[in-house]
């Protein structure tokens, strides 16, 4: 491990969600259309405010070039706009990710590895690289941590990177005191199909008091018989 690694993962990790928070801004076709809406709603305000002469002078002009050349402005700018935070989101990845596995400190490596998770949902193959350290760290937190919260994250997790080794501790974490941290394992559970699992499924499912775990339960058990 490199000298002062400590130091630089907490200022990569805290840049990178900083990172992250600019670039999850919806996708190119709403960024678009809302700057088109508030492109026709301030055109309209304007529109009124114009004295009468100033409205006969404007009817006359080349306007509908204008109104297109703005309308490929607005296109090219969002477009370049997503671009450039999509970079920057691969970019704060690749930290985390040298975060998660150059470090030795238990806290880093467990905000580093929530934080992988939490924003790979939509693309868990971006995770093969850290797959084997992450799985550990999230079974780790999940088993152990103080935080009930950060359990329930971490159960979440393992469901998403279907992985059956993790079969056990899940069923394990479907008898902690926090009821949310039961309802994600149970629901990891049915992401990972695991057909061993069933009979605990259907326990949680009759049994239990809370109802997203009944809920969680209930989508599990449709994804084994599905």
């Amino acid at each position: 491990m490199i000298p002062a690694l400590g130091a630089f993962s907490r200022r990569s990790l805290t840049r990178s969600g900083m990172d992250l928070l600019r670039v999850e801004r919806g996708n190119l076709g709403i960024s678009i259309l809302t700057q088109f809406l508030l492109i026709i709603l301030a055109s309209f305000l304007i529109w009124g405010l114009l004295p009468p002469s100033w409205k006969e002078y404007v009817k006359g002009g080349p306007w509908g070039i204008v109104a297109l050349g703005l309308a490929g402005l607005v296109i090219v700018v969002a477009a370049a706009r997503e671009f450039l935070h999509r970079l920057e989101h691969r970019r704060a990845h690749r930290r985390v990710s040298k975060v998660l596995n150059e470090t030795t400190d238990p806290g880093l490596q467990k905000r580093a590895a929530l934080w992988l998770i939490e924003h790979a949902r939509k693309h868990p193959e971006r995770l093969r690289d850290v797959r084997g350290r992450l799985f550990d760290v999230l079974l780790r937190v999940m088993a152990s941590d103080p935080e009930k919260l950060d359990r329930a994250r971490a159960a979440n997790g393992l469901g998403l990177l279907r992985d059956l080794r993790a079969v056990d501790a899940l069923l394990q974490a479907t008898k902690d005191e926090y009821p949310y941290v039961r309802a994600e394992a149970v629901f990891a559970l049915g992401r990972l199909r695991a057909l061993q699992a069933e009979n605990r499924i259907r326990e949680l499912l009759q049994d239990d008091w809370d109802a997203g775990v009944r809920g969680r339960a209930k989508e599990a058990l449709e994804r084994l018989q599905g």
